[in-house]
């Protein structure tokens, strides 16, 4: 994986961890319930660790065959 792209795609998992966080603690999204906007939260945070893991298995496959 180039560089930049390893740069660009944890700048994309970041912004997922940020929109979570921004989902649960802004007060924009107050005609949501709580529940609706924890679900949301969590599938963000879920989504941008589980992408995280595709990086760091990837690089190390990628390590592996040098």
């Amino acid at each position: 994986m180039s560089k930049y792209w390893k740069i660009f795609s944890i700048a994309v998992i970041l912004m997922y961890f940020f929109l979570g966080f921004y989902l649960l603690l802004s007060s924009r999204f107050n005609g949501l319930t709580k529940e609706i906007k924890v679900i949301f939260a969590v599938f963000l945070f879920l989504y941008g660790g589980w992408r995280l893991a595709r990086i760091f298995t990837r690089d190390r496959e990628r390590r592996e065959e040098e």
